[in-house]
């Protein structure tokens, strides 16, 4: 992991998303990029007393970049003696959110996105509803939520949820990098009925593909996808939940009502969604 993105609205609790991004920059030695995308008002024309004057552009985006030096001057001073010192990039503009992230997916080698979220919405930070929905739908890379106050630690054991409709192989790369950083328990979560991969083809590929022996399979008794995968998260202890998300997966039939979206919004952990790339 090079690069890890992280999309911040500079509001109250942004820092600790940044907090987050920067101590897991330091365990995998990655950089760090921090950007803000942020209106300008255009001057409006009211009849009763002619130009209504508002912040121009220039001073804007100045302003959005001093707030970004900010944070990132105060992500620097809690560096730890000893340990990679990511460098942190700022960046801000204007548009589209979703076309700016792909532009920087491809120009600057981006292999992570982190996000904060506020309150108990996992989901929701710089995004709402729909928005997020397609941030997720289009984004071809993986995005990291974190729940608002939540504090890193490095990871010790990380759920990987899955359907088992097929093999998701850059997925299961992804996520053994992640372990391979601290060495962590992966255990694989089947949720739903059935599948397309068998259980034992799964361990294969971690153990034998992948080369990490740290990793075990659960199958979860059925009933409400929500509440099992919340139930056993609980019991595993994990500090990351991970899923991999297209139109049919699991991630897929979370996602998409207001109903559905329930555990993500609820998760108290980090979860991270993976593209099925």
């Amino acid at each position: 992991m090079k690069t890890i993105l992280v999309l911040t609205d500079l509001g109250k609790k942004a820092e600790n998303a940044a907090l987050y991004a920067f101590r897991l920059a330091e365990k995998a030695q990655s950089n760090v990029i921090l950007y803000h995308s942020f209106t300008v008002f255009q001057s409006v024309a009211v009849p009763e007393t002619g130009m209504w004057p508002v912040d121009d552009y220039e001073q804007t985006k100045n302003e959005s970049l001093t707030q970004l030096q900010v944070l990132a001057n105060n992500l620097r001073i809690q560096s730890e003696p000893g340990k990679f010192i990511p460098e942190i990039d700022i960046l801000n503009g204007t548009g589209n959110l979703e076309d700016t992230v792909q532009e920087m997916l491809k120009e600057k080698n981006i292999d992570l996105i982190v996000m904060g979220a506020k309150s108990a919405d996992v989901l929701s930070h710089l995004f709402t509803g729909s928005e997020t929905n397609h941030m997720i739908d289009e984004v071809k890379c993986p995005i990291l939520f974190v729940p608002e106050d939540y504090r890193f630690h490095p990871f010790k054991t990380i759920v990987f949820a899955t359907d088992l409709k097929k093999a998701y192989p850059e997925a299961v790369s992804f996520v053994v990098d992640l372990a391979l950083i601290n060495c962590s328990q992966i255990i694989i979560a089947h949720v739903g009925e059935g599948g397309n991969f068998s259980p034992a083809g799964c361990l294969k590929l971690v153990k034998e593909v992948y080369e990490y022996p740290n990793v075990s399979f659960r199958q979860l008794p059925d009933g409400n996808t929500n509440d099992q995968l919340k139930s056993f998260i609980t019991y595993a202890g994990a500090d990351l939940t991970v899923m991999v998300h297209h139109k049919h997966s699991l991630i897929g039939e979370l996602i998409p009502g207001s109903n559905s979206k329930k555990m993500l919004y609820k998760h108290k952990n980090p979860v991270l969604v993976l593209p099925d790339i």
